[in-house]
């Protein structure tokens, strides 16, 4: 995003190849997050698709699906399918990566490179927005150390702290960096335990925690 804010001014035709570029990198970040295999073929409205379908669009905070919620995310993110494929159109045309041009062809004014950025800002922003919210329901196959502080807090609360060789080690992130799957199913089985809690205490009429 740097890089293509640098050059906004003066070299539109880098602008467009690096707006193709970025939507396609949050796609495949996405989908690696979730352990989806990725087809090298996939180009970006293909990947836009595949992204899709693990967002989980249209549910709220406490998880549950909001349907006019959904319905009209749905109809945004049909919006987003056309500014992708607008950007591909125009990136194939005037890109300066884009299979070589003529190098007397005429530039793409600058005016049209920026609005090339700003809907890839939208695309981008609402995809990986709404995978790094849905990401605390459900826990992703790849994330940092840290993502789940209440997680590494219960943890921590029973084990350790403790030392090996003089050196202090804290158990959860012991655990993160020495046996990621086993943290990773430690993490979803507190999470369903936090959503059972909640539930009963709504069905109780207790406030959640």
């Amino acid at each position: 995003m740097e890089a293509l804010e640098e050059a906004m001014p003066d070299r539109p035709g880098v602008v467009v190849s690096f707006c193709r570029t970025i939507i396609e990198t949050t796609c495949k970040t996405i989908l690696t997050d979730r352990g989806v295999s990725v087809d090298s073929a996939w180009k970006a409205p293909k990947l836009v698709s595949e992204t899709k379908k693990y967002l989980n669009l249209g549910v709220v905070d406490d998880g549950q699906l909001d349907s006019s919620l959904r319905n009209g995310v749905q109809s945004v993110v049909q919006g987003l399918d056309q500014i992708v494929g607008g950007v591909m159109e125009i990136r194939n045309a005037h890109g300066s990566a884009a299979h070589g041009t003529d190098a007397y062809a005429p530039l793409l004014e600058s005016h049209y490179a920026e609005i090339l950025a700003r809907a890839t800002d939208v695309v981008v922003g609402l995809l990986f927005k709404t995978h790094l919210r849905s990401a605390h329901h459900d826990p992703l196959s790849r994330f940092r150390y840290g993502d789940h502080s209440d997680f590494d807090e219960y943890i921590d609360s029973d084990y350790g702290p403790f030392e090996v060789l003089d050196v202090p080690l804290i158990a959860s992130e012991a655990l993160y960096r020495t046996d990621f799957q086993a943290y990773r199913a430690a993490l979803v089985l507190f999470r369903q335990e936090q959503e059972a809690t909640n539930g009963a205490g709504a069905e109780n009429g207790e406030p959640e925690p």
